[in-house]
């Protein structure tokens, strides 16, 4: 009887591991296409990014960027609120924020801090 116990107990033990194995591989996978939308999102910002914003040098007065936001807006909240923090954030951009919030010293000079995570207390 002794025996039988502890071979209920390590089928017991053994479904919980397989449950939690099945759960984690269906996260990552969900991180996977998550990640592969992201990516596809964020594609045109990076192109932004290596070729267009280089060109006429790093103009904008906030850190991160607005397109480095953008670009972890989208991933941390999808296309649809990613977009609207996007667009929230390019109309602060430059005004009353930069008297608002605090500056920090960076390569570029001196900028505004404005991080993704002071912008999305309201979705927690």
């Amino acid at each position: 009887m002794k025996r039988l116990m502890n071979d209920g107990g390590l089928i017991i033990l053994f479904l919980i591991f397989m449950v939690g194995v099945a759960r984690a591989d269906s996260t990552r996978q969900e991180q996977a296409e998550q990640t592969a939308a992201s990516s596809i999102l964020t594609g045109p910002i990076h192109f932004y990014q290596e070729y267009l914003s280089g060109a006429d040098g790093h103009r904008c007065p906030m850190t991160p960027s607005c397109s480095g936001y953008a670009v972890q807006a989208i991933r941390r909240h999808g296309a649809f609120l990613g977009w609207i923090m996007t667009c929230d954030r390019l109309m602060r951009c430059g005004r009353d924020e930069l008297k608002l919030s605090p500056s920090v010293i960076t390569r570029q000079g001196i900028r505004c801090q404005d991080p993704l995570d002071n912008n999305d207390f309201w979705l927690r």
